[in-house]
């Protein structure tokens, strides 16, 4: 794995930590790359951007960086927008002057936590020179807007179903990891961890079969009427022997003794490569229960080693991981959780952002991408 971090002369508070893996036979690179601001916020007088829109700013830095080479050529796969404000910013930006109508495009509102008004993931792959025989299907975005949270989970997770089946997929075999941003996580996630749990079931996964690596967490597309969103990624062409669902048991505990169906992570072993998808991880212990309680270093250590956990039983480790995004409850938290990841992984492209964890007393939860050699 190959990191960098460049901060733009022409716009220097705003900058873009950058990923990039290549398998041994050279072909089909692919980069993960993080946009954000600084601390500063860009419409303060001390930023140097005063006065202008920041959203300006962050689309002059993503395109001057995109046309450099070795990203100018590669393919734009998956983009995420982290938003103060989705109702009134998602409106304002123009996509496709940076990303192709193939690309898949989410606008999330998770405020960035060091209070600037957004923030970019892009997920870039390489061209290779021989055709690859696995499809991908980034999906972003599912939701509707009637009914109440049971109701609008169902019919998000049929109609996600149903447009599966026209790809010749469904979601038990082929659906590999999930995202859920749920408004007012702490009123609806019951009802929605319920209904996903009845529907998983109707189409054959329990705990005797398997679930789907998933985040769950606080979030919004910015409709007043939408309380539950989907993002997703499912792979055709990858035999059931190179998937292998992560679970950690001597420091996880399986989900569904506490009510959820998710799995803690997936590895997807590639033809020349292995990608390793981790959960949304927060401070538990085998049992499923919370711990340390209001602390949030402590419970940082404990996540950590809860995903390192995750890692090494996919034959990796956090030398492998090429991006992390972090969810905080309590903004008065992000200085020292900021400290603390700038100490342990000063290179990995990571973003924290507030997003409430599914339980009250979890203060911080992260996620992350890893990548390895086959």
């Amino acid at each position: 794995m190959e990191f960098l971090h460049h901060i733009f002369s022409n716009n220097p508070e705003c900058s873009v930590q950058v990923s990039s893996f290549t398998p041994a036979s050279g072909d089909n690179s692919e980069h993960h790359m993080i946009f954000q601001f600084s601390g500063k916020r860009s419409n303060d007088p001390g930023a140097t951007n005063a006065g202008n829109d920041c959203m300006a700013v962050l689309h002059s830095c993503m395109q001057e960086w995109l046309s450099r080479d070795p990203y100018r050529d590669s393919e734009r796969v998956f983009v995420r927008y982290f938003l103060k404000d989705a109702s009134v910013q998602r409106s304002r930006i123009h996509t496709r002057e940076l990303f192709p109508a193939t690309c898949a495009v989410s606008f999330i509102e998770q405020p960035p936590a060091n209070k600037t008004e957004m923030a970019v993931w892009i997920y870039l792959r390489d061209k290779g020179s021989v055709p690859e025989r696995y499809t991908h299907f980034w999906t972003t975005e599912k939701f509707c807007l009637a009914g109440n949270v049971t109701q609008q989970t169902r019919k998000l997770l049929m109609d996600y179903q149903q447009w599966l089946h026209i790809k010749g997929c469904n979601m038990k075999d082929h659906c590999l990891r999930t995202w859920f941003f749920i408004k007012d996580i702490d009123a609806n996630y019951s009802a929605f961890a319920k209904s996903r749990t009845e529907y998983f079931e109707e189409i054959g996964m329990d705990k005797d079969t398997h679930y789907i690596a998933s985040t769950g967490i606080e979030g919004s597309n910015g409709a007043p009427a939408s309380y539950v969103t989907m993002d997703a990624y499912a792979v055709s062409g990858l035999e059931p022997d190179r998937i292998t669902y992560l679970r950690g048991l001597t420091h996880l505990s399986p989900t569904n003794i506490y009510g959820v169906t998710f799995e803690r992570g997936v590895a997807l072993r590639f033809d020349d490569r292995t990608q390793i998808l981790i959960s949304g991880t927060a401070s538990i212990d085998q049992w499923g229960n919370v711990m340390h309680l209001d602390d949030i270093k402590s419970q940082t250590l404990r996540m950590w080693k809860n995903v390192e956990v995750l890692l090494h039983e996919a034959g990796s480790g956090y030398e492998d991981v090429a991006q992390i995004i972090v969810y905080l409850r309590r903004q008065e938290d992000y200085e020292l959780v900021d400290d603390l990841f700038r100490s342990r992984f000063p290179s990995i492209p990571t973003l924290i952002v507030m997003g409430r964890v599914c339980r009250p007393t979890w203060l911080i939860e992260m996620e992350c991408i890893a990548i390895t050699h086959a």
